[in-house]
């Protein structure tokens, strides 16, 4: 007998549990960034050392609280779907998020750049340039507005 790898049941499916929309708070500590310190220079005559910090950035995602709780994203995602209250728990983990590469982004903290490309591929937000054109054509005015995202 030859088994299918399509129809073959990999463990059993994993129950959603009310116990789950506190685990977001629990996972957002988690995610709190940290500050290290290496020694950047040393003098060894004087025993002065001067130190480089740096930001270990953990930025909170619903792939991130999939791994946290060890269950599939698609099992996150169908929960999403089908429990309202826990929708809002992972709409935290998403404002959470946005509010950190807004204000780290700005403040530099977080590089700029992958703050602006995360907002504009996450978040829905973008650049935005409006072009207005108007144009008379045999007495009457047409305006038209193009809005570029």
């Amino acid at each position: 007998m030859s088994i299918n790898p399509i129809n073959k049941n990999i463990g059993r499916p994993t129950t959603y549990k009310e116990e789950y929309n506190e685990k977001v708070n629990e996972y957002l500590i988690a995610c709190e960034d940290e500050e290290t310190a290496t020694i950047k220079t040393e003098n060894p005559i004087t025993g002065y050392k001067g130190y480089e910090t740096k930001l270990k950035v953990k930025l909170p995602t619903i792939e991130g609280f999939s791994l946290y709780l060890d269950i599939p994203l698609f099992t996150l995602y169908t929960w999403r779907e089908k429990y309202p209250l826990f929708k809002q728990s992972l709409e935290k983990i998403t404002n959470k998020q946005k509010e950190r590469l807004i204000s780290k982004g700005l403040s530099n903290d977080y590089n700029s750049t992958i703050a602006k490309l995360m907002l504009s591929s996450n978040h829905g937000m973008s650049e935005r340039n409006d072009t207005n054109v108007t144009m008379q054509v045999t007495g009457i005015d047409i305006a038209i507005q193009k809005d570029s995202k």
